[in-house]
């Protein structure tokens, strides 16, 4: 017997999440606010300085893709430059970010307020925006859910009013709004670029929740330069639609421009549509940079780079309480201190240092090239395009203004200081290597497959039952393999690594789980494997591991007690029973033993499932009776020895279509004008039944017959309600949230 214990973290952000994240934090307060007031610096030139920030953005993002998926962990950008150049250069690129996202997470707000002037009286802009921001930080520090799926769907609409927005207005462009097109010269379009390089703040944004990608390897890169390249050209297109709509007085220092241009031509009603778009992704944006601002200071304390009580952890929420409110405070303090451009411009300094510090620690990896670094994807252009980075950077960081350049310089010496006074001395002496513990998986390719069995487990009193019939299922095999998992659920607001590191009580308690679980796993001379994962959300972890494992079945736990709305059996199991690409069996244990067992045959797919499962606790020694039950309805045209001979007859070819044998059995058919009532009375019969789903699941409510549930609930012994492997049809809408899943 062989016991194996996994800690690993919820891998479930797939392709389409990692767009919606990246482009989500990039489309807000960059196209909303900042063309007017980069026409103002860059006259119609102003389409090119959105095209040029991008390309000075690209180099980051291709060394953030290549770092990312070499270490998918925690932390993103700063533990690839603590790694890549040790915790001085860390202190400065996890700071630095961290004072970026809080820009530009104010930046977002105040743009937000300045379109709701647009239909409505405010009085101060200022005052309204540290309200909603007072709002946000308390929805953070409760935990409310957010979903990837929610981050999609706001893309989605915000991309649609932009794209209508672009195609409805070309045919208005006027040419002569072009004249003069570089009338401010190469220091005008640099003097733009410098101010709107904000607006892709967001692209690497997904490398904070790295440890959290499905296949970062091909996900990682391909969202960054797909996001990249998608939002680059529909910025562009915006803006040569503004220009072409808004004369150079009006637009040029606009703090809303999208709505003078639409104004003119589609009235309020456009007008509403364009604010909108712009409430959506203006607050999406403050939202999404105090979630993910809180990441930074729980990396910088794990490292001790900064005092370890900013990452602690409210026991009441699960969230990162004091990181929000200094986060959050520091958003509403540089909205009332500073105006908007500066607010923008500093932003964009703060985070040009840390794109440079990225591109130097890719130099430093593959000059190093240690031995563990070996990403899935390289940076095409390596070195040119990372000394490209690195040049360009500094020369932008010379042209900024005063403040700006104060503040990247600033972060550069502060930073450092910051690390000789307190870091060195408290920090660790190697650098962050948490994440590799935290984050180990087990992999094996063995010639025969075992048939694996995933035993999701939460309570430790029916824990012991289901490992039994685990292993019972697990005998008619020749090689298997059992695979308990404990999931710990955290908030969005905190990151996965984070819960890991400093919930110590939950992540014991879940280690008291699975104590008990190779405890009875060995009373049962049982060889199991073991995982506790962190993750957001229990059933789709369960999904998510059947599928990374090719598990053959999964064994799952249920109270007995059906919902009586959304949820059938439960919001944990029913996406479970729909969607798992394997077996199921839910168990409502009643008793320690199995006793005598009571198996229903039907007409249903999955009748033959339940005989198979019912053989194998005979066959395994967990009972010594069993008896198939079939019961007919009573029907005029048949007398009752017809009924009880077809009855009889469909038993028969149910065990043989089984392929099942070796164990002694009984039948039984019962002849009822009340199927229902019959099948409870008899039910009640046995120690435990086992009963197989009456239909395939192919709508969206439909997840088992009203029998198997019903009687399931109703008996006071043990109930096993069985699904074979089979492939759903869904509803048009369930096909529709598929394509969009946080997978």
């Amino acid at each position: 017997m062989q016991q194996d214990q996994d800690h690993v973290l919820e891998r479930g952000l797939g392709l389409s999440s990692i767009i919606a994240i990246s482009m989500g934090a990039m489309i807000g307060s960059g196209i909303f606010i900042l063309p007017g007031l980069a026409m103002a610096e860059a006259g119609p030139a102003v389409i090119l300085s959105f095209i040029l920030a991008g390309v000075l953005v690209l180099p980051a993002a291709l060394s953030i893709a290549e770092l990312g998926t070499a270490m998918p962990e925690a932390g993103g950008d700063y533990v690839f430059i603590q790694r890549g150049l040790g915790p001085g250069a860390g202190t400065i690129a996890g700071l630095g970010t961290w004072l970026m996202l809080m820009f530009k997470g104010a930046l977002a707000l105040v743009g937000g307020m300045f379109y709701l002037t647009a239909i409505m009286a405010i009085p101060s802009v200022e005052a309204i925006a540290v309200v909603i921001g007072t709002i946000l930080i308390a929805v953070n520090i409760i935990g409310v859910k957010q979903t990837g799926g929610l981050q999609i769907i706001m893309v989605v609409v915000m991309v649609i009013i932009l794209a209508l927005f672009v195609s409805v207005s070309l045919i208005n462009v006027e040419k002569t709004h072009f004249t003069g097109f570089f009338d401010s010269g190469i220091s005008g379009l640099l003097s733009a670029t410098v101010l709107v390089l904000i607006s892709y703040g967001g692209v690497t944004k997904v490398a904070a929740v790295a440890e959290e990608i499905e296949n970062p390897g091909r996900n990682l890169p391909l969202g960054l330069l797909l996001s990249l390249i998608v939002t680059t050209c529909l910025y562009a297109l915006i803006v040569f639609v503004l220009v072409g709509l808004i004369d150079a007085e009006t637009l040029a220092g606009s703090n809303i421009p999208m709505v003078d241009a639409v104004e003119p031509f589609f009235g309020y009603l456009g007008i509403i549509f364009i604010v909108v778009a712009a409430m959506l992704a203006l607050i999406s944006t403050a939202n999404a940079g105090i979630l993910t601002a809180s990441r930074y200071p729980f990396a910088l304390s794990r490292d001790k780079l900064i005092p370890e009580f900013f990452a602690r952890v409210s026991s009441r929420f699960h969230t990162p309480v004091i990181a929000i409110l200094i986060t959050g405070g520091a958003m509403l303090a540089i909205i009332i201190a500073l105006p908007v451009e500066e607010i923008a411009k500093t932003a964009g300094a703060f985070q040009i240092v840390v794109y440079v510090l990225v591109n130097i620690a890719l130099i430093a990896f593959r000059v190093r090239a240690p031995k563990w670094y070996d990403p899935q994807f390289k940076s095409p252009f390596y070195p040119w395009i990372q000394i490209f980075g690195i040049l360009s950077g500094v020369g932008v960081l010379a042209l900024m203004d005063t403040l700006p350049l104060i503040g990247g310089l600033g972060i550069l010496i502060l930073g450092t200081i910051w690390y000789f006074i307190y870091g060195r001395k408290h920090g660790k002496k190697e650098a962050g290597v948490i994440s590799e513990v935290i984050t180990q998986t087990i992999s094996s390719t063995p010639s025969d497959k075992p048939y694996k069995i995933v035993v999701p487990i939460a309570n430790p009193v029916n824990q012991r039952q289901l490992l039994r019939i685990a292993a019972a299922s697990a005998s008619a095999y020749s090689k298997s393999e059992i695979i308990v998992v404990s999931v710990i659920v955290v908030p969005d607001q905190t990151s996965l690594a984070h819960a890991a590191e400093f919930e110590k009580e939950r992540v014991e308690r879940h280690e008291s789980l699975i104590q008990e679980a190779n405890s009875a796993a060995k009373d049962l001379d049982l060889g199991i494997r073991t995982k506790v994962i962190i993750g957001r959300n229990v059933s789709r972890i369960v999904i998510n591991l059947i599928k990374q494992e090719n598990a053959d079945e999964v064994i799952l736990g249920w109270k007995g007690k059906r919902k009586k709305r959304r949820f059938v059996l439960g919001s944990i199991i029913d996406p479970i029973v729909k969607e798992a690409p394997s077996k199921v069996m839910l168990v409502k244990q009643r008793g320690e033993n199995i006793g005598k067992i009571g198996c229903f045959i039907g007409t249903g797919p999955h009748a033959k499932a339940a005989v198979r499962r019912a053989a194998d606790l005979v066959k395994s020694g967990l009972s010594s009776t069993l008896t198939f039950i079939n019961i007919q309805p009573n029907k005029q045209e048949f007398t009752e020895k017809q009924l009880k001979q077809k009855g009889e007859e469909l038993i028969q070819k149910t065990i043989l279509q089984a392929n099942v044998e070796g164990f002694d059995y009984q039948t039984k058919v019962i002849v009822t004008e009340r199927v229902e009532n019959e099948l409870i009375k008899t039910a009640q019969k046995f120690d435990t039944i086992c009963i197989g789903a009456t239909r395939s699941s192919w709508l969206e409510s439909a997840l088992f017959g009203s029998f198997p549930e019903l009687v399931a609930e109703k008996v006071d012994g043990t109930a096993l309600i069985v699904r074979d492997e089979e492939r759903n049809f869904y509803s048009v809408w369930h096909i529709f949230k598929r394509l969009f899943k946080r997978y």
